[in-house]
């Protein structure tokens, strides 16, 4: 029975959703969840706020599944409501922020750091490829890290960031040049 629903259709697992019927959302989540948390994530530069995001992202896609036009893909639409969540939650962190620096109770900027031999090596490893991908503009820096890093196709990635493949296609493209050339004059090895 699982391999049947699997081979539905989004619209019509949310079509049975809104029905009431658990296991078609349980498959769209499925579905959906690794790369809307990708996304929330690369939004957010958080994990745990990524889930948080991804959890009320699909409480609305189940609370409006009615609203939802059929005549359209359902990737683009959930991948919408994460980056409108992630938006929400940008702003509101920025004007705790700003508040808690107008008052002068600051929190703490970045976590505390490792001591010794251990933080040496660990920032000499990595501190040439972290400035290269800091280097690359936020859609390249996005679409290398969600096709090389973590295996998505184009076709996923241009869902979650509303674009066209050869759009993804060509940041992931620029970000490799980009990195060939820094990291191939510090010593860094070429990826293929």
């Amino acid at each position: 029975m699982r391999v049947n629903e699997d081979a539905r259709a989004d619209a019509e697992l949310l079509a049975a959703t809104e029905r009431g019927d658990g296991a078609a959302f349980a498959v769209l989540v499925r579905r959906y969840i690794r790369s809307a948390t990708l996304l929330a994530a690369q939004l957010l530069e958080d994990r745990d706020e990524a889930e948080d995001i991804v959890q009320d992202a699909f409480t609305v896609v189940h609370r409006r599944a009615r609203t939802f036009d059929p005549a359209r893909p359902f990737g683009p639409w959930v991948f919408a409501i994460v980056r409108r969540l992630a938006a929400n939650r940008r702003a509101r962190d920025a004007r705790r922020a700003g508040l808690l620096e107008l008052f002068g109770m600051r929190e703490l900027a970045e976590p505390p750091s490792m001591d010794g031999e251990e933080a040496i090596l660990a920032r000499l490893d990595g501190a040439a490829a972290l400035r290269a991908m800091n280097d690359l503009s936020p859609m390249q820096r996005a679409c290398i890290e969600l096709v090389v890093l973590r295996g998505l196709t184009t076709q996923e990635v241009a869902a979650m960031h509303g674009v066209s493949e050869s759009t993804v296609r060509q940041h992931v493209f620029r970000a490799r040049a980009s990195l060939r050339n820094v990291l191939g004059d510090q010593g860094g090895t070429d990826d293929g």
